[in-house]
């Protein structure tokens, strides 16, 4: 397993063609990240939701870092091979 960390741009060619984003990146590091829908913890995934930190789109993600007063500086891809 390994995680491939992509820009937006490049994150959105990924989605489009199928792939699920693991974690949404944010500039100021002290928010957290957003989680995506390749997010393995089923608890902490649960918990996202409940806490709006959670999108499968970069758009979406991107959204919801506006709200919390950040953006979103790139996307976390986990690959299983």
């Amino acid at each position: 397993m390994f995680m491939e960390t992509v820009s937006n741009d490049q994150a959105k060619k990924y989605i489009a063609a199928g792939r699920k984003a693991w974690e949404f990146k944010t500039k100021d590091v002290s928010k957290g990240p957003i989680f995506g829908p390749a997010y393995d913890d089923s608890a902490a995934m649960n918990r996202a939701k409940k806490e709006n930190r959670y999108a499968e789109t970069v758009e979406a993600a991107q959204k919801i870092a506006k709200g919390m007063g950040t953006d979103i500086s790139s996307v976390s891809f986990l690959e299983r091979e």
